[in-house]
């Protein structure tokens, strides 16, 4: 069976105009982040190049903690 989650260490996102940037594609993604954001397990999806990513989001700072394949 198939491993459906590749665990990334942690990389932090970059956040450009208030969007979270993509880590696959660096194109700017629908999830806009204020400085009191907070989520923890949060999918996010690139409309561009169709990835999924498991982020956290600890007060405005966004972290990958794994990428769905």
């Amino acid at each position: 069976m198939e491993k459906l989650q590749s665990t990334v260490e942690c990389d932090k996102l970059r956040i450009r105009k208030g969007f979270i940037v993509c880590p696959v594609c660096k194109q700017p993604t629908n999830q806009a982040v204020r400085p009191d954001t907070s989520a923890q397990n949060l999918q996010l999806w690139c409309r561009n190049c169709k990835a999924v990513h498991v982020v956290n989001i600890d007060l405005g700072q966004c972290y990958v903690i794994s990428r769905c394949q």
